[in-house]
């Protein structure tokens, strides 16, 4: 009978615990351990991206994560403050208030880094690999033209077209590290 009765109780304090946090059963004082973490379940892959370097990457997925667990905490403490008609909960609501504007504030902040190196890759960056390519077709043009005079119409045809795959791996190459210059710049600025 004591087992029964203490069953019933358990499970009577269980129930008043879930409906004094909002009739929710995903969270529960006596029972923790079937708990949603929406920090925990990403914890691994901010770990192995601190790990790796990818600190830009990390810092995203931590803000993001960080606020998804406050935004959802904040029914509870809302439900809380209801159901004491204001006696308890509301430090811990404007707290949570608080931790939702800092976070926002902070991932807006990283944003605008971002958008800062994107306009420094446009204004700065760009023109000057753009200047490095129209150098190499104006030369390319001005070869092609002595090298006619010299070797004649034929010849010259032929090594215009050995020297314009040459001419398309430089460009590959000056593409890729424009590309890899770029993603560096807006990387850096959002630290």
């Amino acid at each position: 009978m004591t087992t029964k009765k203490t069953k019933k109780r358990d499970l009577e304090a269980t129930l008043k615990t879930q409906v004094a946090v909002g009739n929710s059963t995903r969270i529960s004082k006596l029972n923790t351990k079937g708990m949603r973490s929406i920090i925990g379940d990403s914890a691994e892959t901010i770990q192995q991206l601190l790990e790796s370097n990818a600190n830009e990457s990390a810092l995203a997925l931590m803000q993001k994560r960080l606020l998804q667990a406050v935004v959802d905490t904040l029914p509870f403490a809302e439900h809380t403050i209801r159901a004491t008609k204001g006696a308890k909960g509301v430090y811990q609501f404007n707290s949570l208030i608080t931790s939702i504007r800092e976070l926002m504030i902070d991932m807006q902040s990283t944003r605008d880094k971002g958008a800062i190196g994107a306009e420094m890759v446009e204004r700065i960056i760009r023109p000057a690999f753009l200047d490095i390519g129209m150098t190499l077709v104006q030369e390319e043009a001005r070869l092609d033209a002595e090298i006619k005079d010299i070797l004649g119409p034929e010849q010259a045809r032929k090594l215009r077209e050995v020297r314009k795959a040459a001419l398309q791996r430089t460009a590959d190459t000056i593409q890729a590290k424009y590309n890899e210059a770029k993603n560096q710049a807006i990387g850096f600025m959002q630290g």
